[in-house]
């Protein structure tokens, strides 16, 4: 977090003065201390990464560069109409980005089994990130879409806060996801934002969390195993959370029989050997990716070692495994690579 806030702040600085230069150099009778400071009250903000201007001074910065990289090629100067078409671009790519974020789909699977279990649906979603981009108005609306799937089980990916919520905002968001339980059985495992790890100043307990979530019949599993429908739901602790300690899949796993169909939910879509190796899983779901949310830095992550798959399904042998782009995003309202989604699983035997 320490070193993404960092780089923020180097790539603002370095349009501040790639501007500055340009400006200067294009309107040489502009005094250059005021076009300076214009530079400065313009693209500062965008180092605070929990709101929209974050992504619009962030692609102002990448079309800065690819026109300069066109000039550069071409051998000629960058002028200031050019810096003013980047700007200009890169808002409207943003309030695409914004429109965009809030159009939260369902995505569907299908899956068949060669054990016994009975026709299953499972509703999943990650990264609520609650309230970004959100107020309780629209939460109730997602809460009653995903609702109408008529899940038979429902399976919540962490991260369900984040840094900004509020303790008010975390026992809102809560209480509204009490609906999911009243038709379905619904387990929760944490992320890596959802006890706000990484800050000082924590607006809630670990314990005043859990308690909320207990009221609202939602079923914790961290490192734990439960039962519904006759298949095995295992919940992993978070990675970042808990690293070494968290305890291995296999003694995780040690009292389920092979036979039995298992699903085990992991908030990072990481360690997935490990997960292969048991021999137990059926089906693994994850999150956390946001599927890049901008794009194209999204592509980064199929360099990231400890990311196995970034988005989508893949079958591996006899496991499947699924990571979804979650239904929300973090810091900013914004996203302008995948859809914020909740994801459908239709499971039956062959």
């Amino acid at each position: 977090m320490v070193f993404f806030q960092l780089l923020i702040c180097v790539y603002v600085s370095f349009l501040i003065w790639d501007w500055w230069t340009i400006i200067k150099n294009d309107k040489s009778q502009w005094t250059p201390w005021v076009v300076f400071l214009a530079c400065a009250i313009v693209f500062m903000p965008g180092m605070y990464k929990n709101s929209l201007y974050f992504p619009f001074v962030l692609y102002t910065f990448v079309f800065t560069l690819i026109v300069q990289g066109i000039q550069w090629l071409r051998k000629k100067r960058v002028s200031f109409w050019m810096l003013l078409l980047c700007a200009l671009s890169a808002l409207s790519y943003t309030v695409y980005g914004a429109f965009h974020f809030q159009e939260r789909i369902e995505m569907k699977y299908s899956l068949e089994t060669e054990k016994k279990v009975k026709p299953t649906r499972v509703l999943f979603f990650s990264d609520l990130h609650y309230p970004n981009g959100m107020d309780i108005g629209s939460l109730e609306v997602l809460v009653s879409k995903m609702a109408q799937t008529d899940p038979d089980i429902v399976l919540i990916g962490g991260d369900m806060t984040d840094e900004q919520t509020s303790k008010k905002d975390m026992e809102q968001c809560i209480h509204a996801l009490k609906t999911l339980s009243k038709t379905a059985d619904v387990f929760y495992i944490y992320g890596n934002h959802d006890l706000q790890p990484k800050i000082w100043n924590k607006k809630f307990t670990q314990s005043e969390y859990e308690s909320n979530l207990k009221k609202a019949n939602i079923h914790i599993l961290n490192d734990q195993i439960a039962e519904s429908h006759g298949m095995v739901i295992a919940g992993r602790s978070d990675y970042s959370l808990k690293r070494k300690d968290r305890i291995s899949v296999e003694t995780l796993l040690k009292s389920v029989p092979k036979s039995q169909f298992t699903i085990l939910v992991d908030h990072q879509p990481i360690q997935t050997q490990e997960v292969m190796d048991s021999g137990k899983v059926d089906l693994m779901i994850s999150g956390h990716t946001h599927n890049g949310q901008l794009y194209p830095f999204g592509y980064l992550m199929d360099l990231y070692w400890n990311v196995d798959l970034r988005y989508g399904l893949q079958d591996r042998g006899e496991l499947t495994a699924i990571t979804s782009s979650g239904v929300n995003g973090w810091g900013f309202p914004a996203r302008t690579m995948g859809s914020s989604e909740f994801v459908v699983i239709d499971i039956q035997e062959k």
